[in-house]
């Protein structure tokens, strides 16, 4: 996903009665131009992560990339220069776009809670929460392999707790925070770590890259008369 930049005059038939000396400067400026919109275009988009989205750290932005025209084009059709986003942030692309987010492998999704944020929606999830991590932790409740459904239950609660490992519950994955035992008196605490009851979600449009680079596309004269007066000095 990008979007692009190409560098055209109005009649490209008379660019060779231009002196040579001309038409490398006006390739120069050409290229600078379009180079210029792309990382305009970059800079917009990340003002816009940073007031529109919620970063949890530096990754988005890091994933905005530029691909700069050659600054020794020999013909402007070689002019042209591309802004997006690096496969790694794919989702981006669904932010764009809008459309519909499901797991990789079927199933449902697994959303971290704010527990797995440590209390903040706004923060990554925490090393020690990473599903990957989460998974090779998990006390898996059975009801039918011990007991009642409550036995049972309360059987893997205690070896989650002891084992400060994660029980997964009604699809849920919960982390168990306290048990206690006094003959037959039994309480637990969970809290939920990763909510499972989604299929997929759906993501509305916002179309970031297209309205980072209205501007720059609009102020393309603009740009590539300043770079024929950077040249001319």
């Amino acid at each position: 996903m990008y979007s692009g930049y190409k560098m055209v005059i109005d009649d490209p038939s008379k660019f060779h009665l231009l002196t040579e000396d001309m038409q490398k400067t006006m390739l120069k400026a050409a290229a600078a131009t379009v180079n210029v919109q792309a990382f305009l275009t970059r800079k917009n988009a990340v003002q816009t992560f940073h007031t529109d989205f919620t970063l949890r750290n530096d990754f988005t932005e890091k994933s905005i990339y530029v691909a700069q025209a050659p600054k020794e084009a020999m013909s402007f059709s070689e002019i042209e220069s591309h802004v997006g986003a690096l496969d790694r942030a794919s989702y981006l692309e669904r932010q764009e776009t809008g459309g519909t987010h499901k797991p990789t492998n079927g199933g449902q999704l697994s959303i971290p809670t704010i527990a797995a944020r440590s209390g903040s929606r706004r923060k990554p999830v925490e090393d020690s929460m990473y599903r990957r991590k989460v998974n090779k932790k998990i006390i898996k409740y059975n009801p039918y392999h011990k007991g009642t459904g409550k036995s049972a239950l309360v059987s893997a609660a205690e070896v989650a707790y002891e084992q400060k490992k994660f029980l997964k519950y009604n699809k849920n994955i919960y982390r168990v925070t306290s048990f206690t035992k006094s003959g037959d008196n039994i309480k637990f605490n969970l809290q939920m770590i990763y909510f499972r009851g989604k299929s997929e979600t759906q993501t509305k449009a916002t179309h970031w890259l297209t309205e980072a680079s209205l501007k720059p596309a609009q102020d393309a004269q603009a740009i590539f008369n300043s770079q024929m007066n950077k040249l001319d000095k």
